[in-house]
């Protein structure tokens, strides 16, 4: 059984004229010590997503369909005070930046003892222990010290934090049998720390497989476009490519399939219907140009032999 398992999930925004739908039909699993990518432009639903698994959708938001079972249990069927045993406890979310987060008025032990205690019932004492383990174990120097400091002293710039982040990451992933997924639009992250990936349009799943997979040999025409977008992928003085168009909003959502608009490939059939995953290696992609392809190379093997 997986860690976690999505099933069929469906989120929905309750606004005048109708409802709006945000996710539609997702559905993957995470497994222990595994790294899975979720990535998308902005308005994909990736943090849609990050919060229906949290169950922290805001009102008018519901989710108004589908299973969210943590080691076999429904999140989405859980009370608030059920989930408060699991939030911060056994699932967590890490922000971008993490100061945010922090109160600035609060020393990094406080808040950490106060996180801790929240969820076991054990005394300060141990809760500053545990709190200067895991400083120790994200490789902060002079951990005793940094727990008596408030935020504003910790040093450090974003890219010396992505770096610890990224470290740490692989780290508990591998040692202490942790569980992420990495949400984010950077492609050069995800083809570094993730094992598999997800690729999201407009509140859809459109390609998911391993991720060295993916980004060698994209299926979908829009992960095609994303890896192509990269800055490494042009030359220098070029212009960076750019997928024509934008992502629609909730309220213009195409008919079909959602990025038939910006596709080149695009056909009638692609405005018609939302298409069925297909096989193409260990990738499932959700794409008619895909199934026709690998329909023809099907038909001529069956011719020759």
């Amino acid at each position: 059984m997986a860690l976690l398992e999505v099933k069929d999930l469906d989120v929905r925004f309750a606004v005048r004229g109708g409802d709006l739908t945000a996710l539609r039909g997702i559905s993957f699993n995470l497994d222990k010590g595994e790294r899975l990518g979720l990535v998308g432009e902005s308005g994909a639903g990736k943090s849609v997503a990050a919060f229906s698994i949290l169950n922290l959708i805001a009102k008018p938001g519901y989710i108004a369909g589908g299973q969210i079972l943590f080691e076999g249990k429904d999140l989405a069927a859980m009370s608030e005070r059920e989930l408060r045993k699991i939030r911060g406890n056994r699932i967590a979310m890490i922000f971008q930046d993490p100061m945010m987060t922090l109160n600035p008025v609060l020393t990094i032990g406080t808040q950490m003892v106060e996180a801790i205690l929240a969820h076991r019932k054990i005394s300060k004492k141990e809760a500053r222990a545990i709190s200067l383990d895991r400083l120790q174990k994200v490789q902060i120097p002079s951990p005793e010290k940094r727990l008596d400091q408030y935020p504003h002293e910790l040093s450090g710039g974003m890219r010396q934090r992505v770096i610890i982040a990224i470290a740490l990451l692989l780290n508990l992933c591998e040692q202490e049998n942790v569980a992420l997924m990495l949400i984010t639009h950077d492609l050069g992250v995800v083809s570094q720390v993730t094992q598999r990936m997800l690729v999201m349009y407009s509140g859809r799943i459109i390609e998911q497989g391993p991720t060295r997979e993916i980004i060698n040999d994209a299926q979908h025409p829009y992960t095609q476009g994303l890896i192509n977008a990269l800055p490494q992928m042009g030359e220098p003085g070029e212009r960076l490519f750019q997928i024509p168009g934008s992502m629609p909003s909730l309220k213009n959502v195409p008919s079909g399939c959602p990025f038939h608009p910006r596709c080149k490939f695009a056909t009638e059939q692609c405005k018609q219907a939302m298409p069925e995953y297909v096989r193409s290696g260990n990738v499932n992609v959700a794409c008619y140009e895909v199934a026709n392809l690998i329909e023809q190379e099907k038909r001529m093997q069956e011719a020759e032999s």
